[in-house]
């Protein structure tokens, strides 16, 4: 039996160069009648870098400064959603499911797994950018990571 995409994660960064990743998602969502998902990581904040900042800002001021971020990410997120659904609206006129958008916080390959899992996707496609040698080595990517740690099939695509 063929393996059935329902669900997909599209997870973006929000970088200007990441439309061609946003199309393959969109077209794979179209072909499979699939739910696409656009996820968007806030990466967390370190526990120094916290007491730092509560040293100099109150509390409800630090709120305020991380609810804003958040409702920025979103807003640009719906922006770009919104722009490529309608400069692409008679291609995508037979998508069943209008996309959705999240953000969610935590170290990116982490919580691009999780939110596969919690949304029981089928497959993950996202963005890599090409690093050299020396970086991969010692930073690690987190396409490579969730490549190999998925659990369901992940599209990569590079961004040079």
């Amino acid at each position: 039996m063929l393996t059935k995409i329902k669900t997909i994660i599209y997870a973006c960064d929000l970088e200007g160069k990441a439309q061609e990743a946003m199309s393959l998602a969109m077209n794979m969502a179209l072909q499979n009648q699939a739910k696409l998902i656009m996820v968007h990581v806030l990466n967390p904040v370190t526990p120094q870098t916290e007491n730092m900042i509560q040293n100099y800002l109150q509390a409800d001021v630090l709120q305020r400064l991380r609810e804003d971020a958040i409702n920025n990410t979103k807003e640009k997120m719906h922006s770009q959603l919104e722009t490529f659904l309608n400069e692409n609206s008679e291609e995508l006129k037979e998508l069943t499911h209008k996309p959705e958008y999240i953000t969610v916080s935590g170290l990116p390959y982490e919580a691009i797994q999780n939110t596969a899992k919690d949304y029981k996707a089928d497959m993950i496609v996202m963005n890599s950018r090409t690093h050299s040698k020396l970086g991969q080595m010692m930073l690690g990517s987190t396409a490579n990571k969730v490549i190999h740690q998925s659990n369901i099939p992940v599209l990569v695509v590079p961004i040079r």
